[in-house]
C-alpha cells in the first residue's frame, strides 16, 4: 500500500506509506496544488480538498513520469488516468487516522499549567 486516506473536517489527508516516493509526492503536490504537508506522521501527510483533487494529483504524477515526446497528449492523458485509477483501487487504504491523531493531541496533558 502506497497511500492511506483519512477524512477530516472538509478535507482528506493522504498518508504517504512508501518512503521511496514520499519526497517526490510531497514536492509534486506542493508544486501543482500548493498542498500542505505534515511531516510528523508516516513519511508525510498531504492535505487535499477532495478525493477528486488527489486523483488529479495521481494523473499528473503518472503523466509526468511516463511522458513520451511525439505521442498524442490525449492518449498519454488516458493512460495516466487509467494508472491513477488502478492506484486508487489497489494501492490506497482507508483509515480514520486523522481522528486518532486529533484525539491524541486533544488529550495530551499540558505540563506547567496548574488549575486554580
Amino acid at each position: 500500500m502506497k497511500y492511506i486516506i483519512s477524512s477530516y473536517v472538509a478535507n482528506i489527508a493522504v498518508g504517504l506509506m512508501d518512503k521511496e516516493t514520499a519526497e517526490e509526492d510531497i514536492n509534486l503536490a506542493h508544486n501543482l496544488f500548493n498542498t500542505n504537508v505534515n511531516n510528523n506522521y508516516f513519511n508525510g501527510i498531504l492535505s487535499f480538498n477532495t478525493l477528486k483533487k488527489f486523483y488529479r494529483f495521481l494523473i499528473h504524477k503518472n503523466l509526468f513520469a511516463d511522458w513520451k515526446p511525439g505521442v498524442k497528449y490525449s492518449l498519454q492523458l488516458k493512460e495516466a488516468s487509467n494508472k491513477a485509477r488502478r492506484t486508487l483501487n489497489k494501492e490506497v487504504g482507508y483509515n480514520e487516522f486523522m481522528t486518532q491523531i486529533y484525539k491524541h493531541e486533544i488529550n495530551r496533558p499540558v505540563y506547567g499549567i496548574v488549575d486554580q
